[in-house]
């Protein structure tokens, strides 16, 4: 069974409560966080979706049980059907580089479960040829950079030509060009790293919220293995709908 929290925004959840009871799926609906919450941590159900309710409630909850975490949120990329990550999409969930590493450690992790190669692109504020152009952009450059950097060292990969790329032999593949964001889903990406939070989540509205790309919510990454997904309150009954179907593994 998984359940879907209903708040506001009821008229699209009962479209995709009624769309996933139609196919035969098994969902209950709950108006209470720390209900939600409770029989999903104590795994008493299969998943969970936020659904409408408040993410300012049911967000500190959620950290009080399982301790810090970051989300990402599941698109389809318009150029390849496939999905991808879109991270961080939690406007105070990147601090430091640390951050951005543990992120995408997760994230690769995640795609690994689900047998899906990670192919990671790191976005910065501008292109690669724009260093100098100010100390902001110069810093988000630098950052990815070090990022790369630090990867290589890991993967005992340093002396490769490309200081922007590095490729695993298991074919992962860690990339930085730059604020190219469209270049990396023409080219199949399945991790985008935004600069930060804010944009982060300002790329989630524009694609998910304007311009309608179909999406999935948000998962939960973290060293908990946690079967819930973020959803916006925004969103119309399709994104509700996908994000079970995405947890019962369709």
């Amino acid at each position: 069974m998984y359940l879907m929290g209903i708040g506001e925004n009821k008229k699209e959840i009962l479209k995709a409560y009624q769309a996933l009871v139609w196919e035969g799926i098994d969902v209950q609906l709950v108006d209470d966080s720390r209900e939600l919450l409770d029989k999903t941590i104590n795994n008493e159900v299969d998943g969970a979706i936020r659904g409408s309710l408040s993410s300012s409630e049911i967000m500190p909850l959620l950290k009080k049980e399982i301790g810090e975490f970051y989300r990402a949120s599941i698109l389809k990329n318009p150029f390849t059907d496939d999905i991808f990550l879109l991270c961080p999409v939690g406007i105070d969930e990147v601090n430091n580089i640390q951050d951005k590493i543990n992120i995408i450690n997760y994230s690769i992790n995640f795609l690994k479960s689900k047998n899906i190669v990670p192919k990671v692109g790191l976005l910065s504020a501008g292109r690669l040829s724009d260093y100098g152009r100010s100390e902001k952009i110069d810093n988000s450059l630098n950052e990815c950079e070090n990022i790369i950097k630090y990867f290589k060292k890991i993967y005992n990969n340093e002396d490769s030509e490309n200081d922007n790329i590095l490729e695993t032999e298991d074919g992962i593949i860690i990339h930085h060009n730059g604020i190219l964001i469209e270049e990396y889903l023409k080219n199949g990406y399945n991790i985008i790293i935004a600069p930060d939070g804010i944009s982060g989540n300002l790329i989630f509205r524009c694609l998910g919220l304007v311009c309608k790309m179909e999406g999935y919510g948000a998962v939960i990454l973290n060293d908990k293995d946690i079967k819930f997904i973020d959803t916006s309150r925004s969103g119309d009954w399709k994104r509700y709908y996908n994000a079970i179907k995405f947890l019962n593994g369709d």
